[in-house]
Protein backbone atom coordinates (compact mmCIF):
# COMPACT_ATOMS: atom_id res chain seq x y z
CA UNK A 1 0.00 0.00 0.00
CA UNK A 2 1.35 4.01 -0.63
CA UNK A 3 0.07 6.95 -0.55
CA UNK A 4 1.09 10.57 -1.16
CA UNK A 5 4.06 10.69 1.12
CA UNK A 6 5.51 7.56 0.18
CA UNK A 7 5.38 8.66 -3.47
CA UNK A 8 6.82 11.41 -3.03
CA UNK A 9 9.37 9.59 -1.16
CA UNK A 10 10.37 7.39 -4.60
CA UNK A 11 10.16 10.79 -6.41
CA UNK A 12 13.20 11.69 -4.16
CA UNK A 13 14.86 8.36 -4.36
CA UNK A 14 14.73 8.81 -8.28
CA UNK A 15 16.28 12.31 -7.87
CA UNK A 16 19.02 10.83 -5.65
CA UNK A 17 19.86 7.89 -8.32
CA UNK A 18 19.63 10.95 -11.15
CA UNK A 19 22.42 13.25 -9.64
CA UNK A 20 24.73 10.30 -7.90
CA UNK A 21 24.90 7.51 -10.77
CA UNK A 22 27.46 5.64 -8.79
CA UNK A 23 25.74 5.81 -5.61
CA UNK A 24 25.47 8.30 -1.94
CA UNK A 25 29.00 7.11 -1.69
CA UNK A 26 30.34 8.35 -5.03
CA UNK A 27 30.47 11.76 -6.05
CA UNK A 28 27.44 13.91 -7.43
CA UNK A 29 27.29 15.14 -11.57
CA UNK A 30 28.07 18.73 -10.25
CA UNK A 31 31.13 16.91 -8.17
CA UNK A 32 29.89 19.04 -5.07
CA UNK A 33 27.75 17.70 -2.14
CA UNK A 34 23.75 17.40 -3.27
CA UNK A 35 21.22 16.70 -0.60
CA UNK A 36 18.09 15.25 -1.34
CA UNK A 37 14.97 15.25 0.87
CA UNK A 38 11.76 14.78 1.11
CA UNK A 39 10.23 18.01 2.55
CA UNK A 40 10.91 21.78 2.68
CA UNK A 41 14.51 22.80 3.96
CA UNK A 42 15.50 23.46 7.47
CA UNK A 43 16.60 26.17 9.13
CA UNK A 44 20.06 24.34 9.57
CA UNK A 45 20.33 24.05 5.86
CA UNK A 46 21.07 27.82 6.15
CA UNK A 47 22.60 28.22 8.89
CA UNK A 48 25.12 25.39 9.57
CA UNK A 49 28.56 24.25 8.18
CA UNK A 50 26.74 22.07 5.97
CA UNK A 51 24.59 24.16 4.07
CA UNK A 52 23.99 26.35 1.17
CA UNK A 53 26.38 28.56 2.11
CA UNK A 54 29.37 26.42 2.30
CA UNK A 55 28.73 25.14 -1.14
CA UNK A 56 26.10 22.28 -0.78
CA UNK A 57 23.27 21.78 -3.30
CA UNK A 58 19.85 21.30 -1.94
CA UNK A 59 16.92 19.49 -3.74
CA UNK A 60 13.85 19.19 -1.92
CA UNK A 61 10.84 16.82 -3.29
CA UNK A 62 7.70 18.66 -1.55
CA UNK A 63 3.41 18.31 -2.48
CA UNK A 64 1.71 21.07 -4.15
CA UNK A 65 -1.24 22.36 -3.00
CA UNK A 66 -2.89 22.40 -5.95
CA UNK A 67 -6.25 20.93 -7.70
CA UNK A 68 -5.81 18.15 -9.85
CA UNK A 69 -7.88 15.85 -11.71
CA UNK A 70 -10.32 13.22 -10.45
CA UNK A 71 -8.93 9.97 -11.29
CA UNK A 72 -11.97 6.97 -10.68
CA UNK A 73 -10.89 3.37 -9.82
CA UNK A 74 -11.89 0.20 -11.26
CA UNK A 75 -15.64 -0.44 -11.14
CA UNK A 76 -16.24 -2.63 -8.10
CA UNK A 77 -13.31 -2.28 -7.03
CA UNK A 78 -12.39 -6.14 -8.08
CA UNK A 79 -9.92 -8.22 -6.53
CA UNK A 80 -6.97 -10.09 -8.96
CA UNK A 81 -3.73 -12.10 -7.80
CA UNK A 82 -0.88 -10.33 -7.86
CA UNK A 83 1.61 -12.81 -7.24
CA UNK A 84 1.35 -16.40 -5.91
CA UNK A 85 3.74 -18.68 -3.69
CA UNK A 86 4.11 -22.77 -5.43
CA UNK A 87 4.32 -24.83 -1.88
CA UNK A 88 7.64 -26.38 -1.53
CA UNK A 89 6.18 -28.87 0.89
CA UNK A 90 3.87 -31.94 1.08
CA UNK A 91 1.93 -34.71 3.28
CA UNK A 92 1.75 -38.50 3.10
CA UNK A 93 -1.28 -39.40 4.83
CA UNK A 94 -1.16 -43.36 5.83
CA UNK A 95 -3.04 -45.44 8.18
CA UNK A 96 -4.31 -42.38 10.34
CA UNK A 97 -1.44 -40.65 9.96
CA UNK A 98 0.01 -37.34 8.56
CA UNK A 99 3.99 -37.04 7.26
CA UNK A 100 5.55 -33.60 6.75
CA UNK A 101 7.62 -33.65 3.64
CA UNK A 102 9.92 -31.26 2.22
CA UNK A 103 11.73 -30.59 -1.18
CA UNK A 104 15.12 -29.41 -0.62
CA UNK A 105 15.47 -28.01 -4.02
CA UNK A 106 14.04 -24.91 -2.29
CA UNK A 107 13.22 -23.21 0.56
CA UNK A 108 10.11 -24.58 2.39
CA UNK A 109 7.44 -22.52 1.45
CA UNK A 110 3.62 -23.30 1.98
CA UNK A 111 1.04 -23.97 4.05
CA UNK A 112 -0.22 -27.04 6.18
CA UNK A 113 -3.51 -28.19 7.84
CA UNK A 114 -4.41 -31.63 9.80
CA UNK A 115 -7.62 -32.46 11.03
CA UNK A 116 -9.71 -35.43 12.28
CA UNK A 117 -11.56 -37.31 9.71
CA UNK A 118 -13.72 -39.63 11.99
CA UNK A 119 -16.11 -37.56 13.02
CA UNK A 120 -19.71 -37.53 11.64
CA UNK A 121 -21.32 -34.09 10.09
CA UNK A 122 -18.09 -32.24 9.53
CA UNK A 123 -17.02 -30.31 12.80
CA UNK A 124 -13.77 -32.01 13.70
CA UNK A 125 -10.60 -30.33 15.36
CA UNK A 126 -8.48 -28.80 13.38
CA UNK A 127 -4.82 -26.96 12.47
CA UNK A 128 -3.14 -25.78 10.27
CA UNK A 129 0.89 -23.85 10.12
CA UNK A 130 2.21 -21.50 7.74
CA UNK A 131 5.97 -22.50 6.84
CA UNK A 132 8.87 -20.51 6.83
CA UNK A 133 12.30 -20.55 5.23
CA UNK A 134 14.06 -21.89 8.98
CA UNK A 135 11.24 -24.71 9.62
CA UNK A 136 12.16 -28.76 9.30
CA UNK A 137 9.36 -31.25 8.94
CA UNK A 138 10.25 -32.20 12.45
CA UNK A 139 9.45 -28.29 13.71
CA UNK A 140 6.44 -28.09 11.63
CA UNK A 141 5.01 -31.90 12.86
CA UNK A 142 5.26 -30.43 16.16
CA UNK A 143 3.64 -26.88 15.80
CA UNK A 144 0.79 -28.56 14.75
CA UNK A 145 0.35 -31.55 16.81
CA UNK A 146 0.86 -28.76 19.36
CA UNK A 147 -1.94 -26.85 18.09
CA UNK A 148 -4.40 -30.53 17.76
CA UNK A 149 -6.48 -31.36 20.21
CA UNK A 150 -4.53 -34.66 21.52
CA UNK A 151 -1.76 -34.23 18.80
CA UNK A 152 1.42 -36.00 19.40
CA UNK A 153 4.42 -35.52 16.89
CA UNK A 154 7.06 -38.36 16.19
CA UNK A 155 9.24 -36.65 14.51
CA UNK A 156 7.91 -35.42 10.72
CA UNK A 157 4.82 -37.50 11.81
CA UNK A 158 1.94 -36.30 13.51
CA UNK A 159 -0.97 -38.78 14.98
CA UNK A 160 -3.55 -38.46 17.68
CA UNK A 161 -3.71 -42.05 19.66
CA UNK A 162 -7.37 -43.75 18.30
CA UNK A 163 -8.11 -41.16 15.71
CA UNK A 164 -7.88 -40.78 12.07
CA UNK A 165 -5.83 -38.03 10.79
CA UNK A 166 -6.24 -36.44 7.04
CA UNK A 167 -3.89 -33.50 6.13
CA UNK A 168 -3.41 -30.84 2.98
CA UNK A 169 -0.72 -28.53 2.00
CA UNK A 170 -1.06 -25.71 -0.63
CA UNK A 171 0.61 -22.73 -1.61
CA UNK A 172 -0.49 -18.63 -1.14
CA UNK A 173 -1.14 -15.62 -3.10
CA UNK A 174 -1.19 -12.37 -2.51
CA UNK A 175 -4.14 -10.51 -3.59
CA UNK A 176 -4.94 -6.40 -4.58
CA UNK A 177 -7.52 -4.40 -5.41
CA UNK A 178 -7.85 -0.70 -6.27
CA UNK A 179 -9.21 1.35 -3.46
CA UNK A 180 -8.48 4.87 -4.93
CA UNK A 181 -6.92 6.27 -8.08
CA UNK A 182 -5.22 9.97 -7.49
CA UNK A 183 -2.89 12.15 -9.24
CA UNK A 184 -1.12 14.28 -6.85
CA UNK A 185 1.02 17.38 -7.62
CA UNK A 186 5.02 17.56 -6.88
CA UNK A 187 7.31 20.40 -6.52
CA UNK A 188 10.63 19.38 -6.96
CA UNK A 189 13.20 22.72 -6.29
CA UNK A 190 16.47 22.96 -6.36
CA UNK A 191 18.16 25.45 -3.85
CA UNK A 192 21.96 26.84 -4.14
CA UNK A 193 24.17 29.78 -3.81
CA UNK A 194 25.65 29.08 -7.26
CA UNK A 195 24.10 30.81 -10.35
CA UNK A 196 26.04 28.19 -13.01
CA UNK A 197 25.31 24.86 -10.05
CA UNK A 198 21.51 25.53 -10.55
CA UNK A 199 21.72 25.16 -14.41
CA UNK A 200 23.87 22.52 -14.32
CA UNK A 201 21.59 20.75 -11.45
CA UNK A 202 18.50 21.60 -13.28
CA UNK A 203 19.72 20.47 -17.14
CA UNK A 204 20.49 17.23 -15.71
CA UNK A 205 17.25 16.66 -13.66
CA UNK A 206 15.25 17.94 -16.62
CA UNK A 207 16.64 15.40 -18.88
CA UNK A 208 16.12 12.37 -16.97
CA UNK A 209 13.19 12.76 -15.82
CA UNK A 210 12.03 13.99 -19.10
CA UNK A 211 12.62 10.18 -20.13
CA UNK A 212 10.80 8.82 -17.15
CA UNK A 213 6.84 7.81 -17.58
CA UNK A 214 6.94 5.85 -14.85
CA UNK A 215 8.47 5.42 -11.64
CA UNK A 216 8.46 2.88 -9.54
CA UNK A 217 6.50 3.43 -6.26
CA UNK A 218 7.79 1.60 -2.61
CA UNK A 219 5.16 -1.09 -2.50
CA UNK A 220 6.61 -2.62 -5.82
CA UNK A 221 4.09 -1.12 -7.93
CA UNK A 222 4.31 2.24 -10.51
CA UNK A 223 3.00 5.10 -10.76
CA UNK A 224 2.94 7.78 -14.10
CA UNK A 225 5.06 10.94 -13.88
CA UNK A 226 3.34 13.71 -15.98
CA UNK A 227 5.64 16.96 -16.36
CA UNK A 228 3.55 19.74 -15.46
CA UNK A 229 5.77 23.79 -15.44
CA UNK A 230 8.81 25.04 -14.36
CA UNK A 231 10.13 28.26 -13.18
CA UNK A 232 12.77 30.34 -11.58
CA UNK A 233 11.81 31.59 -7.76
CA UNK A 234 14.86 34.41 -7.83
CA UNK A 235 13.40 36.52 -4.75
CA UNK A 236 15.80 35.41 -2.74
CA UNK A 237 19.00 36.61 -5.09
CA UNK A 238 19.96 39.92 -2.47
CA UNK A 239 20.44 36.64 0.10
CA UNK A 240 22.73 34.70 -3.00
CA UNK A 241 20.44 31.81 -2.74
CA UNK A 242 18.82 30.26 -6.12
CA UNK A 243 16.28 28.13 -6.59
CA UNK A 244 14.32 26.44 -9.20
CA UNK A 245 11.07 24.45 -9.38
CA UNK A 246 9.59 21.50 -11.62
CA UNK A 247 6.16 20.72 -11.01
CA UNK A 248 5.32 17.01 -11.59
CA UNK A 249 1.80 15.07 -11.55
CA UNK A 250 1.94 11.45 -10.28
CA UNK A 251 -0.91 9.15 -10.93
CA UNK A 252 -0.79 6.82 -8.38
CA UNK A 253 -3.26 3.65 -7.21
CA UNK A 254 -4.00 3.04 -3.41
CA UNK A 255 -4.02 -0.31 -3.15
CA UNK A 256 -5.80 -3.14 -0.57
CA UNK A 257 -3.12 -6.12 -0.30
CA UNK A 258 -4.33 -9.40 1.42
CA UNK A 259 -1.99 -12.44 1.88
CA UNK A 260 -4.08 -15.98 1.53
CA UNK A 261 -3.34 -19.35 1.65
CA UNK A 262 -4.96 -21.70 -1.31
CA UNK A 263 -8.31 -23.99 0.59
CA UNK A 264 -7.32 -26.29 2.13
CA UNK A 265 -9.83 -27.57 4.31
CA UNK A 266 -13.79 -26.78 4.80
CA UNK A 267 -17.21 -27.86 5.56
CA UNK A 268 -20.59 -27.79 3.38
CA UNK A 269 -23.98 -29.58 3.01
CA UNK A 270 -25.73 -30.92 0.32
CA UNK A 271 -28.88 -31.23 -0.12
CA UNK A 272 -30.61 -35.02 -1.66
CA UNK A 273 -33.51 -36.65 -2.04
CA UNK A 274 -36.86 -36.18 -0.09
CA UNK A 275 -35.00 -32.79 1.63
CA UNK A 276 -32.47 -34.96 3.13
CA UNK A 277 -29.48 -33.55 3.80
CA UNK A 278 -26.06 -34.50 4.28
CA UNK A 279 -22.98 -32.42 5.32
CA UNK A 280 -19.59 -33.22 4.17
CA UNK A 281 -15.84 -31.60 4.94
CA UNK A 282 -14.34 -30.46 8.30
CA UNK A 283 -14.48 -26.62 9.97
CA UNK A 284 -10.90 -24.60 8.95
CA UNK A 285 -8.91 -23.46 12.13
CA UNK A 286 -10.68 -20.85 14.55
CA UNK A 287 -9.61 -18.19 15.75
CA UNK A 288 -7.56 -19.47 18.50
CA UNK A 289 -5.09 -20.78 16.21
CA UNK A 290 -3.75 -17.17 14.17
CA UNK A 291 -0.06 -18.98 13.33
CA UNK A 292 -1.05 -18.53 9.79
CA UNK A 293 -2.73 -14.92 9.53
CA UNK A 294 0.18 -13.27 11.46
CA UNK A 295 2.64 -15.42 9.04
CA UNK A 296 1.11 -14.00 6.18
CA UNK A 297 0.48 -10.27 7.95
CA UNK A 298 4.69 -11.31 8.20
CA UNK A 299 5.37 -11.70 4.94
CA UNK A 300 3.42 -8.74 3.45
CA UNK A 301 5.66 -6.43 5.35
CA UNK A 302 8.24 -8.27 4.17
CA UNK A 303 7.73 -8.44 0.42
CA UNK A 304 7.06 -4.24 0.48
CA UNK A 305 10.23 -3.83 2.01
CA UNK A 306 12.03 -6.32 -0.73
CA UNK A 307 10.59 -4.30 -3.18
CA UNK A 308 11.44 -0.85 -1.80
CA UNK A 309 15.07 -2.15 -1.89
CA UNK A 310 14.82 -3.84 -5.40
CA UNK A 311 13.67 -0.67 -6.82
CA UNK A 312 15.92 1.62 -5.12
CA UNK A 313 18.55 0.19 -3.63
CA UNK A 314 21.61 1.32 -1.29
CA UNK A 315 18.70 4.45 -0.15
CA UNK A 316 17.22 5.38 2.93
CA UNK A 317 15.64 8.02 5.08
CA UNK A 318 16.78 9.57 8.17
CA UNK A 319 14.48 11.20 10.70
CA UNK A 320 14.38 14.80 8.79
CA UNK A 321 13.66 13.40 4.92
CA UNK A 322 17.15 13.50 3.84
CA UNK A 323 18.03 10.94 1.73
CA UNK A 324 20.69 9.03 3.05
CA UNK A 325 22.41 5.39 2.37
CA UNK A 326 20.63 2.51 3.71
Amino acid sequence: MTDASRVGLALAYTCAQVLYPEGLSGTSVTELQVVLRRGWLLPSDLFTAQNIRNNVDFVTVTMAPRKMPEWTEPLGRPWRVQQKVVPTIGVVVENGTVEIVFSYTSAPAGVVAVWLDDMPHGGAPSAAYAVTAQDTPETVAAALADALSGGVANGATISVPGRILNGNAGGYGQSVRVTRRQAQLYRVSIWTADATARETLASVLDTALAELSWISTLDGQEAQLRFQSVEDVDTMQNEALYRRDYFYELVFDTLQVQWASEMLCGIGNLSGEEGLAASFGVLAPGDENQTVTAALDAMQAVVAAQAAASSYPGLGMDQFGTVVAA
